[in-house]
């Protein structure tokens, strides 16, 4: 039985996607099947494994397949998921924004990803969906389909000042997905020197722990995610032993210790 999260957090900048891409890397490192979803129109997380999303065909994501109307037809339209640095990936292109709009005249609009990730049972042991920033259609799909959030928080005070927000936005769903909860928050953008980084730090675990676990913090050095990001490789293919892939190792070794919690 596959376990679906969603990375999610409304605000921007606080490497959603590249903690996506580096914790679903890891896991297929530890021998996890592991199929990352890209449900944002912009497709950074398709650009982020190296894939021209400049390129692509929009039968190749998952836009056909959200629009079907016959729930029995709607494997006839999966794509082929790519294969990425040991893992499978639903690519996004721009063509995905059409849904967000056709979605709203659509009956059942709140779990049509959910009928898709239904259509793989067992091919996966992880499937991690890299969500919009905003709460459109297309996010809401997203969470309706996840087992819980991952929500990544920058160690920036800013990030946290929005955190309420976001709680609200999870509780809210709770309306068609009862009892959708945080399965991890993962302090991102973590630079051990600053003290503004450790107090905010200290604030989120004080803050969120009661939602939820608070994984250890993963270090941020500009050069080394964003130049792995343009070679489209997680960072931990881009510069392995890196602090930053040291960081998520232990993150998600964190993660897979919570068993049965998340």
């Amino acid at each position: 039985m596959n376990r679906t999260y969603t990375f999610f957090n409304h605000a921007g900048g606080v490497g959603k996607t590249t903690s996506a891409r580096d914790f679903g890397y890891e896991l297929g490192q530890r021998g996890h099947r592991v199929l990352l979803v890209d449900f944002d129109p912009q497709g950074n997380l398709t650009s982020f494994l190296g894939a021209d999303k400049w390129q692509l065909k929009s039968d190749s994501t998952l836009l056909a397949a959200l629009l079907e109307d016959e729930p029995q037809a709607v494997a006839s339209h999966l794509p082929t998921a790519l294969e990425v640095h040991g893992m499978h990936l639903y690519p996004a292109t721009i063509d995905l924004a059409i849904a967000e709009a056709q979605l709203l005249a659509k009956m059942g609009r709140e779990r049509r990803l959910t009928n898709i990730l239904q259509q793989l049972p067992g091919q996966y042991d992880y499937i991690l969906i890299d969500s919009p920033p905003s709460l459109g259609t297309l996010t809401v799909n997203a969470l309706v389909a996840a087992d819980a959030v991952i929500t990544p928080v920058a160690t920036r005070f800013k990030a946290v000042d929005g955190l309420p927000g976001l709680t609200r936005m999870v509780n809210e769903l709770q309306w068609v997905k009862p009892h959708l909860g945080f399965a991890a928050f993962l302090p991102t953008m973590y630079d051990q020197r600053n003290r503004h980084d450790a107090e905010v730090l200290e604030l989120v675990r004080e803050q969120l722990s009661p939602l939820g676990p608070v994984l250890p913090p993963v270090r941020y050095r500009a050069a080394d995610h964003n130049d792995a990001s343009m070679n489209g490789q997680p960072v931990a293919v881009y510069k392995p032993g890196s602090e930053a892939a040291k960081d998520m190792a232990e993150a998600v070794s964190a993660f897979l210790a919570l068993g049965s919690q998340v």
